[in-house]
């Protein structure tokens, strides 16, 4: 993967707004493989640090001390990122995306519970071919990919998301 290839978006892919309010800081995202990281860097601030971490507005309440032990085990983060320049830090997520470590822990990611009273879209439409749009479920463990449609508009109807 190249960092050219990760498009980010102001778009929050997993309730399909944008952040409500983006004063002295720059919230953007970008859908690996599965995973939703959420790029964050402060405006005005002393240090010009770049982050991206996963997504985790979705996530149940337990899922917080789980991934803890994922991190304390000397597994490595694998989805935690942070550098002074942007286009440094996308390097550095296309580097890792596909590795083993990444691999790890995209797996320990997906396995956490999700909060099942969490109202944001059920599926994320994501194309992976020409005239092929899939639906990726918000919650892995309970929901099958959907798809193809020849569209996005296609996709978002007959998920009744529009």
């Amino acid at each position: 993967m190249q960092a050219a290839d990760i498009h980010l978006s102001y778009t929050d892919p997993m309730t399909g707004r944008a952040p409500r309010s983006t004063r002295y800081r720059d919230t953007q995202y970008a859908d690996l493989d599965g995973v939703v990281l959420v790029v964050r860097h402060a405006h005005r601030s002393r240090t010009g640090l770049w982050s991206a971490e996963p997504y985790e507005r979705h996530l149940h309440g337990s899922a917080y001390a789980i991934w803890a032990e994922h991190l304390k085990d000397g597994a490595g983060g694998g989805l935690i990122f942070a550098h002074i320049r942007r286009r440094d830090l996308l390097e550095q997520i296309a580097k890792a995306v596909g590795t083993e470590e990444w691999i790890k822990a995209r797996e320990a990611w997906m396995s956490l519970p999700r909060d099942r009273w969490w109202s944001g879209r059920r599926f994320r439409v994501v194309r992976r071919a020409p005239r092929q749009w899939w639906a990726l479920p918000t919650d892995p463990a309970r929901d099958a990919e959907r798809g193809p449609w020849p569209s996005e508009q296609a996709a978002l109807a007959d998920l009744d998301t529009i």
